[in-house]
């Protein structure tokens, strides 16, 4: 079998892999055999059987059912940050190394003044100070994941806007946006494509930290690192309350990164990179 085709596969299977995980996030609460948010004070930290798979909670709730729902907090807000920093990222870098002077100065003041505070120390506080949600904790991790892409972004563009195709555009009338949109951004897009992929694994345990840290779920929404923090209560008596929402972050981060992986050399391969 060539390298080629081994490419293909692999990246295929990773493929098949990310699907289920949307299909989880989408219908993961339709698919659930319990009401997530049902009460069973009788059947409070049941261990895994026939009747509650994954076993129940401190409150006799279907862990099972919590976490296919919880999937749609934690996997959509790991999607959504990292769509929002790459188009942010990408626009401001863009913008910076293309048209220069006082809005390229301006933009990398900005970037040094947030790249000079911890990224996850000022995700922390932005959290903080916003306070406990999803939306917020999503807000808090935009508000430092742009960073690289505006970085890499930039050095792309100032590498390739003096290019002769780029000066011919130029020489025909296109204006800037045309320009940018139709020959500047087709050519950095792969790079930052695979950026982003490689992007989401990270994402999603910066998400769930915060919310194990109490900063993004708010109860009784099911998220899977605020179950992690529920559990760790009980870790003792009924550790399956911890490992199991662990396991569940622990097999999304490496299907994900093995994703950004796979993307990442089946490009290099197109490209002849390798």
């Amino acid at each position: 079998m060539d390298r080629k085709k081994k490419l293909r596969i692999r990246l295929a299977w990773y493929l098949l892999l990310t699907a289920g995980l949307l299909i989880i996030m989408l219908f993961g609460e339709q698919l659930s055999p319990h009401d997530p948010y049902e009460n069973n004070l009788l059947k409070i930290d049941q261990p895994p059987g026939a009747e509650y798979w994954f076993g129940t909670d401190q409150l006799g709730r279907c862990l099972f059912s919590r976490i296919l729902t919880g999937a749609r907090s934690s996997l959509s807000a790991t999607f959504a940050v990292v769509l929002v920093t790459a188009v942010l990222g990408t626009a401001a870098g863009v913008i910076a190394g293309y048209y220069g002077g006082p809005v390229d100065r301006l933009i990398q003041k900005l970037l040094l003044i947030i790249q000079s505070f911890p990224g996850q120390v000022m995700a922390i506080a932005v959290a903080g100070v916003l306070g406990a949600g999803v939306k917020n904790a999503a807000i808090a991790l935009v508000s430092i994941g742009w960073i690289p892409y505006a970085r890499m972004s930039r050095s792309m563009v100032l590498k390739i806007k003096e290019s002769n195709y780029i000066k011919a555009a130029r020489l025909c009338g296109c204006n800037s946006g045309y320009i940018i949109l139709r020959h500047v951004i087709p050519n950095i897009g792969s790079v930052l494509f695979v950026t982003a992929m490689l992007a989401l694994p990270g994402t999603m345990m910066e998400i769930s930290s915060l919310s194990f840290l109490g900063l993004s779920a708010k109860l009784p929404t099911p998220e899977w690192g605020y179950m992690m923090n529920e559990g760790r209560k009980v870790l003792m008596t009924a550790p399956w309350q911890t490992l199991i929402p662990g396991g569940a972050i622990l097999i999304s981060v490496i299907i994900l990164n093995r994703l950004g992986d796979s993307v990442q050399e089946y490009l290099e391969y197109r490209t002849g990179s390798i």
